[in-house]
């Protein structure tokens, strides 16, 4: 693959951005409003995830509906067609390459996945693509290595009805809401009605990182949308964002995604 990880092409109006690791096919997947995507069974199995926009994929009997943050597990063999909304749809898809690859636990049957960190994780994947860098087809790799993973972690704990407290779950929401605001860990237990050190164990047991850093995460995700999105200005995101200031939030930008947020968006306008 040389220097860069992936190839850009036009597929009949899709826009396909992919490159391949070790076992399987990465690609982000551009599709223009009202697009209508034909009935097929898929030869090999993958996981789909939104990271902008919405569709409803139709099976023979039932139809799933998908938006940002959301995401599908595909197994071989899922007859569907799909249509996509008025603001058409970006998506990440990382698909087993042969049919001897061994298939992850996730992608054994159709399921829906909504897992904490699987967009974040997404995102970073989708900043490999764009990477022109040697590292690039490894650090591609290890996101997609962890999104098969949590998606197949999310699966088994939902089979084994392992979900989480409603008030833990009520403070992950509470997060998402208030992207732009600084939420103390003080504020955000006495909202749920727990204690701050209660709520700080169990959310590092339930997201695998502190209250503080998922926080981070879901401000840098909402930022890297805005960024791909339009043109507003990249202070004003930052601002918007919750950061002190806008080098603050490019230092912290680059050490997630790879590249600084004026480099992601000249990327973002070629595509």
């Amino acid at each position: 693959m040389g220097a860069a990880l992936a190839r850009v092409m036009d597929d009949g109006g899709v826009l396909v951005r992919s490159g391949d690791v070790n076992g399987f096919t990465l690609a982000e997947l551009g599709f223009p409003p009202g697009y209508v995507q034909t009935e097929y069974e898929p030869d090999l199995p993958y996981l789909a995830l939104v990271l902008e926009g919405g569709l409803q994929k139709s099976f023979r009997r039932r139809t799933i509906g998908l938006e940002r943050a959301s995401g599908l597990a595909m197994p071989v063999g899922a007859a569907h067609g799909a249509r996509f909304g008025p603001q058409g749809a970006r998506i990440l898809i990382v698909k087993c390459r042969s049919a001897s690859t061994a298939v992850p636990p996730c992608l054994l049957r159709l399921a829906d996945v909504r897992g904490p960190g699987l967009t974040w994780l997404a995102w970073r994947l989708a900043g490999e693509l764009r990477a022109s860098d040697a590292a690039a087809p490894l650090a591609a790799e290890g996101f997609a290595l962890e999104l098969l993973a949590a998606a197949s972690r999310e699966l088994a704990d939902e089979g084994q009805s392992r979900r989480p407290p409603r008030w833990l779950a009520s403070a992950e929401e509470l997060l998402r809401a208030r992207i732009g605001d600084r939420v103390s860990l003080g504020e955000l237990a006495a909202v749920v009605g727990v204690h701050p050190a209660h709520l700080a164990r169990a959310f590092r047991t339930r997201y695998g990182v502190s209250v503080g850093e998922y926080g981070r995460r879901l401000r840098l995700e909402w930022a890297t949308a805005e960024i791909a999105r339009g043109d507003i200005p990249l202070a004003m995101i930052a601002t918007q964002a919750g950061f002190a200031d806008q080098s603050h939030f490019t230092r912290l930008f680059k050490r997630y995604v790879g590249m600084t947020p004026a480099r992601y968006r000249e990327h973002a306008r070629r595509a």
